[in-house]
């Protein structure tokens, strides 16, 4: 797609033309006819009496209603000539992006729902480019990264070809995103051999109750007996990621993350004594778009310090273990940037107006420039924060789509109120909306390529059928969609 944009720029402002004056509107509509663009000039949202979204519509007839993501069929060579720093930075690694997409189903997680469907890179093409990474930037560590790196395919065989290119040559490898699911004891025993930068696990949630919710069970006997495995196996840290303030969650599920990361720590001093670490690090749960769980509301700033004030009080009293949170106000501002419409335009730049700047950085932070935005225009944070939606409520992205259906979310969303797991989509399609949408180009890729099923045409059934079956299509081995 950045081809087709690039075309059409320089289309309208040739590079070897140094004055040139183009009509702005003229090039803005021709990359809204590029597939997968947005520009949100061409749009007009109305709003309902209680401020909600009624629709939005484009303004002309020859740009598309509703804008669908791009994906590539195969994933394209990755980088290895990266900008080498002079500086000390937080990640001084290169990195090979060894597969994209998730198949997992974790209801929190946007970029599992938008970047579906998964494509892996092959062994030899990340290896190749490691080695190329390492050897243009003289980097001594190495993270290969995806989603759920234990998930890729071949984690065993690309970990084993990695520490046999890589032999005798200093360098750290890290995969970065573990499932404790799939982190099996032949994995640690090679990333222990490649010098491993440690283990980072993310449970998110610390009683079954909420993995279910989450869609990330995992019984607690499993996490203990995988942090004791790492323990075992010579390392002395480990970081646990967990996830507070899902609307469903009690103090009883936030006492629960007390309780497992004290037999973690427990665990590692059977192991190896007193010199393990376990780092605890516990986010706030912010309902993300294009989600199940896009219409549930934030978490209470009270309630949230509540519990993080549970947490600190009974963890830190433990020099083994160290804990580190999300602060309530970057938490807010995080759910009405993230969930906001259009509206939420004036009141960004109002704020920028009243002095906040680089608001991610805490000498930077200004929070009190953001409630006067939202006052000069008349709206309410917390419309945007603490607000259950509708469930038939249009969201401001809904002219947008990642190809993920909204009743696959809405049905999703249901079960998790009910507890109900699903399981990984390598093994079962749930017709999320990705094939029926990309049939074509998955029809051209057969194969490993995808972890998606195949898709078979079969012309016999009728027409009704045929779009039943593209739209509810269950997978084992292939889809069979009916034209």
């Amino acid at each position: 797609m950045i081809h087709d944009i690039l075309d059409v720029i320089k289309k309208f402002k040739p590079l070897n033309v140094k004055r040139l004056t183009f009509n702005r509107h003229d090039l803005l509509l021709e990359l809204a006819r590029i597939p997968g663009v947005y520009v949100p000039q061409f749009y007009e949202t109305s709003y309902l009496e209680d401020g909600t979204v009624a629709h939005t519509l484009p303004t002309r007839s020859d740009v598309p209603k509703v804008i669908t993501k791009r994906i590539v069929a195969k994933l394209p060579p990755p980088p290895t000539k990266f900008i080498v720093p002079n500086i000390e930075v937080v990640h001084n690694r290169a990195s090979v992006e060894i597969m994209r997409g998730c198949t997992r189903g974790c209801r929190f997680c946007q970029a599992g729902m938008i970047t579906r469907p998964v494509r892996e890179r092959s062994v030899e093409e990340v290896v190749e480019a490691a080695d190329a990474a390492i050897r243009s930037t003289g980097f001594e560590e190495l993270a290969l990264t995806s989603l759920s790196s234990s998930d890729y395919t071949h984690i065993s065989e690309l970990t084993e070809a990695i520490s046999n290119r890589f032999e005798g040559r200093k360098l750290t490898v890290g995969l970065p995103s573990l499932r404790i699911e799939s982190v099996s004891i032949d994995l640690m025993d090679r990333l222990r051999q490649q010098h491993s930068a440690g283990f980072t696990l993310a449970p998110e949630a610390a009683s079954e109750r909420m993995r279910r919710i989450i869609n990330k069970f995992i019984p607690d006997e499993d996490i203990i007996n995988t942090t004791r495995d790492i323990y075992q196996r010579g390392w002395t840290t480990i970081k646990l990621y967990f996830m507070i303030g899902h609307p469903s969650e009690t103090l009883e599920d936030v006492q629960a993350i007390v309780d497992l990361s004290k037999r973690v720590i427990a665990e590692g001093r059977k192991a190896v004594g007193w010199k393990v670490k376990l780092n605890v690090g516990v986010s706030t749960f912010v309902p993300k778009p294009q989600t199940p769980f896009q219409w549930v509301s934030l978490d209470t700033k009270e309630n949230i310090l509540e519990k993080q004030a549970m947490l600190k009080r009974q963890l830190l009293k433990d020099k083994s273990i160290k804990v580190s949170w999300t602060k309530p106000e970057d938490t807010l501002l995080e759910a009405f940037l993230t969930r906001g419409d259009r509206r939420m335009a004036e009141v960004v730049y109002s704020a920028w107006k009243n002095g906040a700047k680089f608001d991610a950085w805490n000498e930077g932070k200004k929070d009190a420039a953001w409630l006067p935005a939202f006052a000069e225009h008349g709206l309410d944070p917390a419309f945007y924060t603490q607000r259950t939606r509708r469930a038939d409520e249009v969201f401001p992205w809904e002219h947008i789509t990642a190809a993920v259906r909204k009743n696959f979310l809405f049905e999703d969303f249901r079960q998790s109120l009910e507890g109900q797991i699903r399981v990984d989509c390598r093994t079962h399609c749930f017709a999320c909306g990705i094939l029926p949408t990309f049939k074509e180009m998955r029809r051209e890729h057969p194969g490993d390529v995808w972890k998606c099923p195949e898709v078979k045409r079969k012309s016999a059934l009728s027409e009704v059928e045929g779009a039943v079956a593209s739209d509810e299509a269950i997978g084992g081995n292939f889809c069979e969609f009916n034209w």
